[in-house]
């Protein structure tokens, strides 16, 4: 595939935010969710929405927030701290 989008979510306390940019790095989409401490299934919805939205692309992925890390390790992704 020749197209690439960067992908960032937030995982926070309340919330899973996504933002995707595209190779000039413009913010071509972004969106929140409510999850209501069920971050894994909102986690799962967000990710098969992406797939839905661009599924002939390639996508790097970095994720950030609270709710995160731990996620980042199973899925052996970038965790950003943030500054």
């Amino acid at each position: 595939m020749d197209k690439l989008i960067h992908v960032g979510l937030d995982i926070g306390s309340t919330t899973v935010k996504i933002v995707i940019l595209n190779d000039k790095k413009e913010i071509i989409f972004s969106d929140y969710t409510r999850h209501f401490s069920d971050t894994k299934n909102t986690l799962y919805n967000v990710l098969t929405e992406l797939i839905k939205k661009y599924p002939k692309y390639d996508l790097t992925l970095s994720l950030t927030g609270s709710g995160a890390l731990d996620i980042s390790k199973i899925l052996n992704v970038n965790f950003c701290f943030g500054d």
